[in-house]
């Protein structure tokens, strides 16, 4: 709930500055929620009041997020042309952010919640379990000089095998 309650507490009208996707879309998912759920159960006043008071921190997260992506916050304006508008809007707001500094500040960074701001986690990496590695050795053939790669045999043992499945030597009735 902090994604709604920190830009109208600590950001109302803050046009400066950057913010990243998350921030912006988690805001605009909640509004949304808020708003679906006052009509829901029929509370049309209260979700109008809602939504009044949260029209200026969403200018205002738009222009920061707008300026995220290198863009003034004035292009918010495209709203009003039906459809085509719109839709050039969603896809700027859905651009990643751009991660030099640009004319309107330094890069957001993504926030996790009250705590405050996210570890940069790197890519995954696919897991190697030890035991699956094997390796290599080389070998010198004497008669030509040469070296050669060559994997030794990793073919479990069946007599290992046979030995670990016995169940102890007892009578089988």
């Amino acid at each position: 709930m902090h994604w709604f309650i920190d830009p109208i507490k600590n950001h109302y009208a803050d046009f400066e500055g950057r913010v990243g996707r998350q921030e912006y879309w988690m805001f605009v998912l909640i509004w949304c929620l808020i708003q679906v759920g006052f009509m829901i159960i029929g509370l049309d006043l209260i979700a109008m009041l809602v939504w009044l008071g949260a029209l200026v921190p969403d200018i205002a997260l738009t222009t920061r997020r707008l300026h995220d992506t290198g863009r003034s916050g004035w292009w918010q304006l495209l709203c009003f042309i039906p459809i085509i508008g719109w839709i050039i809007l969603i896809i700027w707001l859905a651009e990643k952010t751009h991660a030099e500094a640009n004319e309107y500040g330094t890069p957001a960074v993504p926030k996790t919640g009250e705590e405050g701001v996210a570890p940069v986690v790197s890519a995954p990496v696919a897991a190697m379990a030890t035991d699956s590695v094997v390796p290599m050795t080389s070998t010198t053939d004497t008669k030509t000089n040469t070296m050669s790669d060559t994997k030794p045999d990793t073919t479990p043992d069946s007599s290992a095998d046979s030995d670990s499945s016995s169940d102890g030597g007892g009578s089988s009735d």
